[in-house]
């Protein structure tokens, strides 16, 4: 059985959507979604889809707790704004049983800008070269080597960056389709060029060894 692990804070404007986009995929696997202290309807709406559970505030250490409180062979983490095509749990199982240890999903955003392929194919190319995996990617994994590494650091931010790391260590990881459908929430509220300038400078200022708390400042001044 595969766990699907999602963390929620304040999600009512699209986690309906993006929920019941994804329960064709879930057939027999668990749904765990994990609040970190919504104050609006998100969690009336999680309970209808799956099981939920509370913890601290924080991606990491909600996600953590979502895998502790998982019963699946296989976690698969991912965000509260994407959806699933149809046979992506296959997908996993596949390339996990091929040998490798994990990964993430190729990317598709819900949008029509000639930008966004241009983002599709720049965060494929980074999971596919740099091994490099964030949550708008999916992250699976097996419960084993999860366990392993220890799961995701409980930093501020950055904290796929960390786990992506810890994969890489473990053995082979890979990019699989069916894709992973991603809202342009994001890009529409704050500006396409402006989300991407600034989700490149952060990653760039943390491959360039930036302390975490002076990335988690410069993020918050600068959204």
């Amino acid at each position: 059985m595969i766990s699907v692990i999602i963390p929620i804070l304040n999600e009512e404007k699209i986690l309906e959507k993006t929920l019941s986009r994804l329960q064709p995929e879930l057939e027999n696997h668990e749904l765990i979604i994990i609040d970190g202290g919504s104050i609006d309807g998100s969690i009336s709406i999680a309970e209808k889809y799956g099981k939920v559970i509370k913890s601290e505030r924080g991606r990491a250490k909600q996600v953590n707790a979502g895998a502790a409180a998982a019963t699946g062979e296989i976690l698969v983490f991912l965000h509260a704004d994407v959806w699933l095509e149809a046979g992506a749990f296959a997908a996993v199982e596949t390339a996990l049983s091929s040998g490798y240890v994990g990964g993430g999903f190729l990317q598709k955003i819900d949008g029509q800008s000639i930008l966004y392929r241009i983002i599709e194919i720049t965060a494929n190319m980074r999971g596919k070269y740099l091994k490099v995996f964030y949550g708008d990617s999916g992250i699976f994994v097996k419960r084993y080597d999860f366990e392993r590494i220890g799961g995701f650091p409980e930093v501020p931010i950055m904290e796929e960056m960390g786990f992506s790391k810890a994969l890489r260590e473990l053995g082979k990881t890979k990019m699989v389709s069916p894709c992973i459908h991603i809202s342009a929430r994001r890009w529409e509220t704050n500006g396409i060029v402006r989300t991407t300038a600034i989700n490149w400078l952060i990653t760039s200022l943390y491959f360039l060894g930036f302390s975490l708390e002076r990335l988690t400042k410069l993020y918050r001044n600068i959204r």
